[in-house]
């Protein structure tokens, strides 16, 4: 790890500055998967019941009439017993796919011939789930409807259980995401058993879901970047409910693609993809069908003068915390340009797989804060000579819209310096949202209040140019900890003796404990009038485009779990 970082920094800290132009188009680049589950090319509708009837002419000799293995050929011993498909814990663990492919291929050594030329693909997929649900029977079906029905009435039936999931593997999923985990491996078996059985009557019924085409083109957006003519295109389509299909399709003479007969569902997501240089270069299509979808590739650059940090956004607030004490708040947006027609990576990457990409330092004696969930960032913490940083993984594409978030906490004893060292170029717009309590200042920039100044968070922007040295240096001062006498409830001698005189201790023990809890809840009434008029001003900042788009959404997370909490303290 330390020998990555200092190669790392090494390399970019010895780069030069400069851009290049372009206006590519991409919306995500990850790395491939390793392998890629196959399904159906074309809409599934299976047929069971055609299945049934080439199950009887060609397979029952040898799997018997129901699938236990006991067919004709097998009891006068001509062939040895095939597998029971009436075994539902067995077949549970595979999937359809396992049999559509064993029917495929044969098993000649168990002296089951090949059927790819003897049926059509449907006809294969027919049979296969067929074959598959011979592990279904009434006990079993009976007990998987009780238990969606009664534990899962609003639940979305789904329409159709690709076949690359075992009831094993579909079940785990199920049982997770519908049922948290509260029903047993039994349970499970039987109701993942009745939803692909009616998942595929329903698929034969009348009201079949309907089909659309997706169709487009594969350009390459960097200068003299060809399109190999071998380049195959995926289409990933689905929901995380009801699983996810993959087709493939090769590209024609003039780079077009095409998908036929896809299942078109409001709830489904569409990704179409295309592999280039081991990279997977996709787009998400707004709605399907689609028929002038667009994928671009790009070549790679790890020449870090492309990029350039064209805008920084800050949240400041005061907290208190009790391992760390008094200190502030920061959430850092940090967003990057690059104007060249390449992706831009470093070229290097982590045992694990994923790339260097950027690296960004923290202001120095900042504590991190970021708790990233998805595995995008890594963090770099406590190494000596070696400031705590961030290393983003994930490549810069062409474009404006590559940002890196970081959250760190700052401590604070009347004043704080937050000073910031970057290794690429900076040209940016600063925006900082700073609690009222605090004033900011820097040698650097010159920051001007942006709106009104009763806000309880005012808004200070700027511009900030470096060549040289890119550097942020902010000074904040202030007491975010004072506190005011405004409002507080004071009860006088003089408004006591009436009291006292009238009703005695219990009255005026009452009356001092309505009192208060009438003070608190004027203050908490008055905070969630400033937190209502605090989102509404956001929302506004947001719409003018004061404030960036994960900014907001970071702090108006952050306001409106207040508001909750204080409306639930209000009822």
């Amino acid at each position: 790890m330390r020998r990555l970082i200092t190669t790392f920094l090494l390399a970019v800290a010895l780069s030069g500055c400069a851009g290049l132009s372009g206006e590519p188009d991409i919306v995500m680049t990850v790395l491939p998967p390793t392998a890629a589950p196959i399904t159906p090319s074309s809409a599934w509708q299976p047929d069971l019941e055609n299945g049934a009837r080439i199950f009887a002419e060609r397979c029952a000799d040898c799997h018997g009439e129901s699938g236990d293995g006991l067919g004709d050929l097998v009891l006068a011993g001509s062939v040895g017993r095939p597998p029971d498909m009436t075994d539902q814990a067995a077949v549970s663990l595979k999937s359809p796919l396992i049999y559509y492919e064993i029917i495929t291929e044969g098993r000649l050594e168990k002296l089951m011939p090949p059927w790819e030329e003897a049926l059509t693909e449907a006809e294969r997929w027919d049979v296969a789930l067929y074959s598959y649900s011979r592990s279904y029977d009434d006990a079993l079906l009976a007990a998987g409807e009780s238990i969606w029905t009664e534990t899962c009435a609003g639940c979305e039936m789904p329409a159709l259980i690709p076949p690359v999931y075992s009831d094993a593997a579909y079940g785990a999923q199920l049982n997770a995401a519908q049922f948290g985990g509260a029903l047993a491996a039994d349970e499970i078996g039987a109701v993942v058993a009745y939803l692909r059985l009616k998942s595929l009557e329903s698929a034969e019924s009348s009201e079949a879901i309907p089909l659309g085409d997706i169709a487009g083109r594969v350009l390459h957006g960097s200068a003299g970047g060809v399109v190999p003519a071998d380049t195959t295109v995926q289409l990933q389509y689905g929901n995380s409910e009801l699983g996810f299909s993959l087709a493939e399709t090769s590209l024609d003479a003039d780079l077009s693609f095409s998908f036929d007969g896809i299942p078109l569902r409001e709830a489904f997501r569409y990704v179409v993809s295309a592999v280039y240089q081991g990279r997977l270069f996709s787009r998400q299509l707004p709605e399907a069908p689609a028929t002038d979808v667009t994928i671009q590739l790009f070549d790679v650059t790890d020449d870090p003068a492309v990029l350039k940090i064209s805008r920084i956004d800050l949240f400041v607030d005061a907290i208190e915390l009790a391992d760390l004490g008094s200190g502030l708040h920061i959430s850092q947006l940090i967003g990057f340009e690059n104007k060249s027609d390449r992706i831009f990576t470093s070229g290097r990457s982590f045992d694990d797989g994923r790339e260097a990409v950027q690296l960004l330092q923290f202001p120095r004696g900042a504590r991190v804060m970021s708790g990233d969930q998805s595995g995008r960032y890594v963090v770099i913490e406590d190494m000596e000579n070696i400031p705590d940083s961030v290393i983003d993984t994930r490549p810069a594409p062409p474009g404006d819209s590559h940002q890196v978030l970081m959250e760190y906490f700052l401590p604070y004893d009347g004043e704080a310096r937050i000073e910031q060292n970057f290794i690429y170029a900076l040209d940016a717009d600063i925006s900082v949202r700073l609690l009222d309590k605090l004033s900011i200042d820097s040698d650097l920039l010159q920051l001007e209040r942006a709106d009104d100044p009763s806000e309880e968070f005012p808004l200070y922007t700027g511009q900030l140019r470096a060549d040289d040295k890119p550097e942020l240096r902010l000074e904040i001062s202030g007491d975010p900890f004072a506190t005011s006498s405004d409002g507080n409830f004071i009860v006088t001698q003089e408004s006591l003796l009436p009291l006292l005189a009238g009703a005695g201790g219990v009255i005026v023990a009452l009356f001092a404990g309505y009192s208060l809890m009438r003070r608190r809840r004027d203050n908490g009434v008055d905070e969630i009038d400033k937190l209502v008029a605090e989102l509404a001003r956001l929302d506004d900042d947001h719409d003018q485009g004061r404030i960036n788009h994960d900014l907001y959404h970071h702090r108006r997370r952050e306001l409106k779990a207040r508001l909750t909490e204080l409306m639930a303290e209000d009822e």
